[in-house]
């Protein structure tokens, strides 16, 4: 099969022709037609996570295969598998453990720390190549008539948003949410906020371009992270009882926790890293409540897929460019030129 392989971390990606993996009992092989270019790919790419006082490697063998953002068609199935027929289109949740200690058995399979690591375009093969093996066939989610293109961004962008929108709660309906950053899971977020919650969702990003995609997606507001421009909406809206943070970077954890009412939540999704201090104190005296939100679960990521398919959210804007272009594509994301997400087809 033709792939775009990583051969060593910040190298560019180079073209090769690997043998993908035949399926055994309970796996599947699928079809890529679309990957999505996420920001978790450049950090792998990079080859670390920046922990503020230390760089957290990543370990990959190599060549090594990118994309967990996936989508294709079933191309063939081992032994005893009930599942799709052979060429139907499915979403492949790429987030898997070892699917039987007990943490996979309670749907956690994101948060599994055995080993050998399972994830597709992570410890294993993924989407930015011609098939993709599938260790668990039930990781396939039939897609049905949705959007092209959706179903791959659902299994990450989609998947992290409504997720972290979960997290919420279920907070009174009048007191606004803050959402920290516009790029793909951000614009995805605010796509799905109207299905998951009810109160009023404000948007907050540097680049004007991203905060008028957020009006149209159904912000009440859309701003710059500073104080000014959230006093200005604050005395409209109150304060947030909740934010949710795509960007994870020292700025945006300031001004977001900032932005809290007392007993609000603080909900950390993006991984640009870094480093805050905080006073204990702030904690109790506040309070609010600062928690992590990794992807999502495998229930989680099909009941999105029904609720795509049911016309809950729009398509956010969406690049389709061929897989040979993939190094340019990272390129214009670590740029910041992508609005929306970028879809790699074989």
């Amino acid at each position: 099969m033709k792939a775009q392989a990583m051969t060593a971390f910040g190298a560019p990606l180079t073209p090769m022709d690997l043998t993908p993996q035949k399926p055994g009992a309970g796996e599947a092989l699928v079809r890529v037609t679309r990957a999505g270019l996420c920001h978790s790919d450049l950090h792998i790419h990079d080859g670390y996570f920046d922990f503020g006082d230390v760089r957290q490697p990543v370990a990959m063998n190599m060549p090594a295969v990118l994309g967990h953002e996936i989508e294709g068609e079933v191309a063939e199935f081992g032994e005893g598998v009930d599942g799709p027929a052979v060429g139907t289109r499915v979403a492949v949740y790429p987030w898997l453990g070892c699917n039987a200690c007990d943490t996979c058995r309670a749907g956690d399979q994101q948060l599994c720390i055995a080993l050998p690591r399972r994830s597709l375009g992570v410890a294993q093969w993924g989407g930015m190549a011609e098939y993709v093996h599938v260790p668990f066939a039930d990781a396939m989610i039939p897609l049905g008539d949705l959007t092209p293109g959706l179903g791959a961004l659902a299994m990450c962008s989609g998947l992290t948003a409504y997720s972290a929108l979960k997290k919420i709660g279920t907070p009174p309906p009048e007191q606004p949410i803050l959402l920290l950053g516009m790029g793909g899971v951000g614009l995805m977020a605010m796509a799905l906020a109207k299905s998951v919650l009810p109160n009023p969702i404000i948007a907050a990003d540097i680049d004007a371009t991203k905060r008028e995609a957020a009006l149209r997606y159904g912000a009440v507001e859309a701003i710059e992270p500073n104080a000014d421009a959230w006093q200005s909406a604050m005395s409209r809206h109150g304060p947030a009882i909740a934010a949710i943070d795509f960007v994870g970077a020292p700025a945006t954890f300031g001004f977001g926790t900032a932005a809290l009412r007392r007993g609000g939540k603080y909900i950390i999704v993006g991984l640009f890293g870094g480093k805050v201090a905080l006073p204990l104190a702030s904690l109790p005296l506040k309070p609010f409540s600062i928690t992590g939100s990794y992807v999502g679960r495998l229930d989680e990521a099909r009941e999105l897929i029904t609720l795509l398919r049911a016309g809950a959210a729009p398509a956010p804007p969406m690049q389709e460019r061929p897989l040979e272009e993939a190094n340019s594509a990272i390129d214009d994301l670590r740029a910041g030129k992508v609005l929306g997400r970028v879809l790699l087809r074989p």
